[in-house]
């Protein structure tokens, strides 16, 4: 990265801002209160915290748009990227925390799928009482911000989002949040770029660097704390949902910041205690979970500082003391950066991956994106056309890419699970195509003749009955599913056009072209139906 062309473009900033860093003197509005103090007394801590988004809401009131808090926060860190070294280090920590916050965002979806099935998330979580809701995001708070200190200034660009006031007061604000940073391809594992949750400000400003007269340092400040937001909301997210249903307590990932790691707390669960009560099951799991958590960490970290070791680049594999892991000689030579690999092989791998465009060079802003494992084939895919899935179909899109390739359809009752296969190739093709497309567009026709097909199977066969999935329940599950509450009323139109064909072919049926004389002469055992087995509630891949 030429050094020469870092300034070059023109700052979409406003005049009024000062030119270079030793000429500012407006702060942020607002001041973090002292982490410290969420540890000894989290509920002080959190209201000097409200104090501060006040005060912080109070000027931006004062001052125009293009002065505001978060326009200022990016214009302040861009002002410390000025060096193209500080640049590369900077793009290569955006890139690791990229990939933590898609990682992280996988295994939130991974547990939070199953239990999106008929809104039964959104429902416990709004029938909680608001101290209850005020109590968990206080702790995943807390315990965010005491483990990584960069946490807590992350907190300063989210006061919509993390003001646990705003989460007592307003129950679908948590559903919502989770929803909007859920996975949305069907295999669970990393994306090319994470979810980053929506914000009228942020999102202006993104659009707004999208100019060529934005420079480089703006745009990468702007990444970078957009990654940092959105890891303190996804974290707490996470958190909130494991605390809330039982669930195995998410492991904070460690922000290499270059700081002596502080030794781990002996009681991490101290905050919880004085919001749940000393004896609370949720207190003493999560104190063996953190307690296991912290030392954990803090050795490994430990070893990385004291050795002046990292891991290795592919692989990850901690560089302990007993052997020095070798470095990229180029890179190392070149400009002093550090990449180690613990065997050929990886140095190989990590080479054809993406390593091979960048050694020995200065990082640039299109090298932001991870590398990632090319996807393997799907039998349904990811979403097109902006179509924004909702959790429930997150889960259906799961269970028939992962389970057996005969299933058509999934159905959910309370208790259980079951399918539906069409065992006649013209009805299969017919149910497919239009499964396939509402599922991957949302097409509401798509949808409503899909929703009036299921439930003239539910209709005409007492089996799925069996577990609770009449007509209505069949209903149900797809409104939810596809986010249509008016889909009862489109569908009672279909059953109209179905009933005045000569054939009372269903309108999935009549537009995949499948004559009456074909519909009159399927098998009378055309529909295959079995429960699935479920032995764990939490798991999204069935038995």
């Amino acid at each position: 990265m030429d050094s020469n062309n870092t300034n070059a473009a023109t700052s979409i900033l406003p005049p009024t801002m000062p030119s270079s860093p030793a000429s500012i003197t407006l702060d942020i509005p607002g001041v973090p209160p002292d982490i410290q103090l969420a540890s000894s007394d989290p509920l002080a801590w959190e209201k000097k915290w409200e104090q501060a988004f006040e005060a912080a809401a109070v000027a931006n009131r004062r001052l125009p748009e293009s002065l505001r808090t978060e326009r200022w926060l990016v214009y302040k860190e861009s002002t410390r990227l000025q060096d193209p070294k500080r640049q590369d280090h900077v793009i290569r920590g955006v890139r690791s925390l990229q990939k933590t916050l898609c990682h992280m965002q996988a295994q939130m979806t991974l547990q939070a799928a199953p239990f999106c099935v008929g809104n039964e998330l959104r429902r416990r979580w709004m029938s909680a009482s608001p101290a209850r809701r005020g109590e968990i995001i206080l702790a995943g708070l807390v315990y965010a911000c005491t483990s990584i200190p960069e946490m807590s200034a992350a907190r300063l660009h989210t006061e919509k989002e993390m003001s646990v006031e705003s989460h007592r007061q307003n129950g679908s604000l948590f559903p919502d949040l989770f929803e909007e940073m859920m996975v949305q391809n069907p295999t669970f594992r990393l994306a090319d770029t994470p979810n980053y949750i929506s914000h009228p400000v942020w999102d202006a400003i993104t659009v707004e660097q999208q100019s060529p007269k934005t420079t480089v340092c703006e745009r990468l400040s702007l990444a970078l704390l957009l990654c940092q937001r959105n890891l303190l909301i996804g974290f707490v997210l996470h958190f909130a949902l494991c605390s809330f249903l039982d669930l195995p307590l998410p492991e904070l990932a460690q922000m290499k910041t270059g700081s002596k790691p502080q030794k781990p707390r002996d009681e991490p669960s101290q905050a919880l205690n004085m919001l749940y009560g000393e004896n609370s099951e949720v207190v003493k799991s999560f104190g063996k979970v953190a307690r296991q958590m912290d030392k954990r960490a803090h050795a490994q970290t430990m070893k990385v500082h004291e050795s002046g070791k990292q891991d290795c680049q592919t692989c990850g594999k901690l560089n302990d003391t007993t052997k020095k892991f070798p470095r990229c000689k180029r890179c190392w030579d070149t400009m002093q950066r550090e990449v180690l690999y613990c065997s050929p092989e990886c140095q190989k791998v990590d080479w054809k991956a993406g390593h091979k465009k960048e050694c020995g060079k200065f990082l640039q802003l299109e090298d932001l994106t991870p590398s990632i494992p090319e996807q393997p084939s799907l039998r349904i895919g990811p979403p097109l056309s902006g179509f924004k899935r909702s959790g429930a179909l997150v889960f259906q899109v799961a269970q028939l890419n992962h389970l057996s390739p005969d299933y058509d359809y999934i159905l959910f009752s309370i208790r259980d699970r079951a399918y539906l296969s069409f065992q006649h190739p013209p009805i299969r093709a017919a149910f497919r195509a239009c499964r396939d497309k509402a599922l991957t567009t949302g097409d509401r026709r798509a949808v409503a003749m899909l929703a009036q097909f299921l439930r003239f199977v539910c209709s005409h066969d007492p089996r799925p009955q069996s577990i609770g999935v009449g007509p209505a329940g069949m209903m149900e599950q797809m409104s939810t599913e596809f986010e249509f509450p008016e889909i009862a009323r489109v569908v009672n139109e279909m059953d109209h056009q179905m009933l005045s064909d000569s054939a009372q072919r269903p309108p999935l049926i009549m537009d995949a072209g499948v004559s009456a004389e074909q519909w009159k002469t399927i098998p009378v055992r055309w529909v295959d139906f079995g429960v699935i087995p479920v032995t764990d509630r939490s798991s999204i891949y069935g038995a």
